[in-house]
C-alpha cells in the first residue's frame, strides 16, 4: 500500500537535534506514512545517523548526495516521494505527534488542495491563523491574498500540507531568501480549494543560532526583488498597484538594509554600489513614499528612494554612541 504522506527532511550537519526530529514522525499516530531523509553531504555524523534510522524502521527512505542547499535536498525529496501528500520538515524542527493524522482527516472532509497550519516555535511563540477558514476557489482566496502575505504564513514552506500531483514547479534554486515562498506561490497557483487551521502542529526550534535564517547573507537582497516579482505575478490584475502589496517587501527591505549596515564584512564603499546597483533595478519606486512604521524606518525610507548611502551609516553611528553612553 502506498504512503499517505510523504515527509522530507533535508538534512546538513544537524546531528545534535536529528534524532529529536525523526523521532516527532516515527512516532505519528498515523502509520502509513513515508519518511524521506536527505543527506545534503553532512560531514559531522549526520550521514550515519540517517542509516541508522533506515535500518530501524523501513518507512524511512535516505538519499546520500552532495552537498546542493535546502532547496535542492527538498527537490530531490519531492522526485522520489510516492505519498499522496506532502509535508516539507527541517531537521532541526518537528511535528506534533497527531499532525498527520489531523491533517488527513482534514483534508477529507474539506477536499482541500492545500491546508496550512500554525507552527508553535520553541521559543513559546505561537505563529497560527487566529480561525479556521476555507476557500473554495483560488479567486476567493485572492481577494484576501495580502492579509495573508502580511501574516507570513505564505513564506514558509514547512506549515503546508501539499497534494504530490499538483506541484508543477519545484524549489527554486540560487536563492537563499524567499525560496519558500516562491515555492508555496506556485503551487497555490494551482489550487482551488485552499484551508487555514489555527492549530501549531509544526514545532519550530527558532532558538537554533546555526540555522540559516539567523545568518547574514549579502546577496538576499537581490532574493527579495525575486520573490516580490512572484508576489505580482500571483494577484489579478485590478490589486496589482495595491499599496498594501509593498508592505512586506517593505519590511524585508528595511530589515536587510539595518543587517547590511551592521555587517562589518564589507567596506562602507562596496555597501553603496551594491546598493546603486540594487536600487537601479529595483521595486522600491513603486513602494509608497509615506511608510509609517517608527522614525528609523521612515528615515532608511527616505534614503532608499534618494539614494542617500551615507545618512544611514551616520544615524546607525550615532545610535550606537548613544547606546554605550546609556550603559556609562
Amino acid at each position: 500500500m502506498l504512503p499517505s504522506i510523504s515527509i522530507i527532511i533535508p538534512v546538513y550537519n544537524n546531528v545534535s537535534l536529528l534524532d529529536t526530529c525523526v523521532n516527532s514522525v516515527v512516532n505519528q499516530t498515523l502509520h502509513n506514512i513515508e519518511i524521506i531523509l536527505i543527506d545534503d553531504g553532512s560531514v559531522d555524523g549526520s550521514s550515519k545517523l540517517c542509516d541508522e534510522w533506515a535500518e530501524r524502521d523501513n518507512r524511512v527512505t535516505v538519499i546520500h548526495k552532495e552537498n546542493a542547499g535546502v532547496s535542492a535536498a527538498r527537490n530531490d525529496g519531492i522526485k522520489v516521494a510516492k505519498g499522496k501528500f506532502l509535508i516539507m520538515l527541517d531537521s532541526d524542527d518537528g511535528l506534533d505527534l497527531n499532525t498527520c493524522k489531523s491533517l488527513l482527516d482534514l483534508q477529507s472532509a474539506n477536499n482541500a488542495d492545500c491546508i496550512i497550519f500554525g507552527l508553535k516555535q520553541k521559543s513559546g511563540n505561537v505563529w497560527a491563523p487566529n480561525k479556521e477558514v476555507n476557500y473554495n476557489t483560488l479567486s476567493d482566496f485572492r481577494l484576501d491574498f495580502i492579509y495573508w502575505l502580511k501574516t507570513e504564513l505564505l513564506s514558509s514552506s514547512v506549515n503546508k500540507l501539499y497534494k504530490r500531483e499538483l506541484i508543477k514547479e519545484l524549489y527554486p534554486n540560487g536563492i537563499s531568501f524567499g525560496e519558500d515562498l516562491i515555492f508555496s506561490l506556485c503551487y497555490l497557483q494551482n489550487c482551488e480549494r485552499i484551508s487555514f487551521i489555527p492549530s501549531p502542529l509544526y514545532l519550530h526550534n527558532n532558538l537554533n543560532m546555526k540555522s540559516i535564517s539567523h545568518t547574514f547573507l549579502v546577496d538576499r537582497i537581490y532574493d527579495i526583488e525575486c520573490w516580490q516579482e512572484h508576489v505580482l505575478n500571483f494577484v489579478d490584475e485590478n490589486i496589482k498597484f495595491n499599496p498594501r502589496l509593498y508592505d512586506k517587501y517593505v519590511k524585508d527591505v528595511l530589515f536587510y538594509i539595518k543587517g547590511l549596515y551592521a555587517y562589518k564584512g564589507l567596506p562602507f564603499k562596496e555597501k553603496t554600489v551594491l546598493l546603486d546597483k540594487w536600487r537601479s533595478k529595483s521595486y522600491w519606486d513603486r513602494v509608497p513614499v509615506s511608510y509609517n512604521n517608527g522614525i528609523t524606518d521612515c528615515i532608511l525610507s527616505v534614503c532608499l528612494k534618494q539614494s542617500w548611502w551615507f545618512l544611514p551609516q551616520l544615524l546607525f553611528s550615532m545610535k550606537k554612541v548613544l547606546k554605550q553612553c546609556i550603559k556609562k
